[in-house]
């Protein structure tokens, strides 16, 4: 209850306050608090119940939703997701947080939205009404979605580089199980094993236990091997190059902070870069393809250290490991050092493209005056998206080196900075002399670009404006597959619940090119073709007739719709010969 407290306290004042103070005086961002409270509460949502004479449930249907936070525009900035329906209601709770129902999927079954937990009831419940029968109901799994994920897969010749992390047939199907939880979960809570427990794709874990799969710290170990990691990678730059065979020649390298609790992990440590505020992080270098917009590699580095050595050891290991050569660094500010200067400069192989840091020696506000006659002028000004920029390259010395300096004012950007700036300090702008009063209406929209590349501003611009495809991998990796928070607590088994999150990222977005020009989105596939089911017969799965939806996402992926399936065909096409 005191949670909820909170939530209707923070609903009350989101619109006046900024800041959340705790008891201690510590202050916390109040949409962070708000969306971290709000996301973990999962709720039962029961539709048209009708009810007896003395109260008890006559009929309805209800299922598990879950609260999501999306800051953004929009008038709202919550949606409610169906994480699981529970089908037809037979009691409910006063407060609605538990209930008995009985599931197309589970049986006959009780649930509680507080533990977050089903469990097995009988059909003499005392609880159920009396002309409830005893009959349990045909349990119906859902095929929809397991299935296509699985055709998908062979289809893109992704079977053999999953095969590529574990050989022997219970871990890859082990390891199958995960991946269809983390791809097709759609950022949901449910857990592995009740994500399984109501999918055809359980039907093919053989002697696996489900229950196993809930917290399965062991799996998460053996994929933080570094054999493990090298393997999949040479396996997956091996089958992309059978259609490109310049994948992994040309990549951008970025990392991202990731915040965490975790225990024994020796990359941990305080910083604040790209955080709100100081925090315990280790850092994700992500190595992505140019070309493709595929992670080639990653690493994981000390939250503290951004330097030189931290890129140049990914790019050797990369070149030794896979055979990839990246020839081009597209870096932000934090990477830019006086090491990365003298190894690439005018003249160099491998080109660079980096942010002039504003500070540590950089002739930063320098360059704005240095450029400032022409600024204004036709000739330097062009448009990119809804921005105007002013861009001119120069030739400079940069700690001994000869690099070039593209100097850049984002006109929107710029004014929008000053016109606040002038709103809240009018009075200290007036004292100003003019020089600085110069400074201040482009400041907000001043930036430097260094490289050794020889390219119009414009060209330029774009090329590192393309390192925008990295964040969106690393958008997709949070948003949709659940990258943050780590949850882990060793340094093995972090390394393994990353590289198990690049290994759905990179499915998540061969599926997203797969439909790209379709209008609809990955999620939308996902979870409209879980409305086909199934049910089982020893061997035979016997699968119901599809919506006409689920039919067209079906063409759309060029998979088709079978009537029937055999479970032991189905492990001889993945290569096993095992009974199920």
């Amino acid at each position: 209850m005191y949670s909820y407290y909170i939530i209707a306290t923070l609903n009350k004042s989101r619109k006046n306050r900024r800041n959340f103070n705790y008891f201690d005086g510590s202050q916390i961002d109040i949409w962070r608090f708000y969306a971290g409270i709000r996301r973990l509460s999962g709720f039962i949502k029961p539709q048209k119940i009708v009810r007896n004479a003395d109260g008890s449930i006559r009929s309805g249907s209800a299922a598990i939703v879950e609260t999501i936070y999306e800051k953004g525009d929009r008038k709202y900035h919550a949606r409610h997701k169906v994480r699981e329906r529970l089908g037809k209601v037979l009691w409910l709770a006063e407060d609605k947080r538990s209930g008995i129902f009985a599931s197309p999927t589970r049986g006959l079954v009780c649930y509680s939205a507080d533990a977050d937990a089903f469990e097995s009831v009988g059909s003499d419940d005392p609880r159920i009404a009396a002309d409830f029968s005893s009959a349990q109901p045909q349990v119906h799994t859902v095929f929809g979605d397991g299935y296509l994920l699985l055709k998908f897969l062979e289809k893109q010749g992704l079977m053999p580089v999953l095969k590529a992390v574990f050989h022997k047939e219970g871990d890859f199907l082990r390891l199958l199980g995960h991946v269809a939880h983390g791809v097709l979960r759609d950022g949901s809570r449910i857990n592995a094993r009740d994500f399984l427990e109501k999918s055809f794709l359980s039907y093919l874990m053989g002697g696996i236990s489900l229950e196993s799969m809930r917290c399965d710290s062991a799996f998460f170990a053996r994929m933080g091997c570094d054999s493990t990691r090298l393997a999949f990678f040479r396996a997956f730059v091996a089958h992309v190059r059978e259609t490109h065979p310049a994948f992994g020649r040309c990549c951008y390298v970025d990392s991202m902070p990731l915040p965490n609790d975790a225990r024994n992990n020796p990359f941990n440590a305080l910083c604040s870069h790209g955080v709100s505020g100081a925090a315990v992080q280790m850092r994700l270098v992500l190595v992505l393809d140019e070309l493709t917009g595929l992670p080639v590699w990653f690493d994981v580095i000390p939250g503290n250290v951004l330097d030189l050595s931290t890129v140049m050891n990914v790019v050797n290991d990369v070149a030794v490991s896979l055979d990839v050569k990246i020839s081009s660094l597209v870096l932000d500010a934090g990477y830019v050092c006086q090491d990365l200067i003298r190894a690439c400069h005018i003249g160099t192989e491998k080109s660079l493209i980096g942010r002039m840091p504003a500070k540590k020696g950089y002739p930063f506000k320098t360059l704005y005056w240095e450029v400032r006659p022409p600024f204004g002028r036709g000739k330097y000004e062009f448009v990119r998206g809804e921005h105007t920029y002013f861009g001119k390259r120069k030739e400079i010395t940069l700690f001994g080196q000869e690099e070039y300096a593209y100097v850049y004012v984002d006109h929107e950007n710029a004014l929008s900075f000053f016109r606040q700036y002038l709103r809240d300090s009018e009075e200290e702008f007036r004292e100003l002399r003019d020089k600085d009063k110069d400074w201040l209406a482009v400041r907000g929209g001043f930036f430097v670009l260094i490289s050794n590349c020889c390219k119009s501003p414009e060209d330029l611009l774009t090329d590192y404006f393309e390192r925008i495809n990295i964040e969106k991998v690393f958008k997709t990796s949070k948003s949709y597959l659940s990258l943050l928070p780590i949850s882990k607590w060793t340094d093995q088994t972090v390394r393994g619940k990353l590289l198990y999150d690049i290994i759905n990222t990179i499915i998540y977005l061969q599926l997203r090119e797969k439909i790209d020009l379709s209008g609809f989105s990955v999620s939308e596939i996902i979870g409209r073709t879980q409305s086909l089911m199934c049910c089982r017969d020893g061997d035979k799965v016997t699968v119901e007739v599809p919506n006409k939806q689920t039919r067209e996402f079906y063409r759309l992926m060029q998979i088709p719709v079978p009537s029937h399936l055999s479970l032991k065909a189905e492990l001889q096409t993945l290569g096993f010969d095992a009974a199920v």
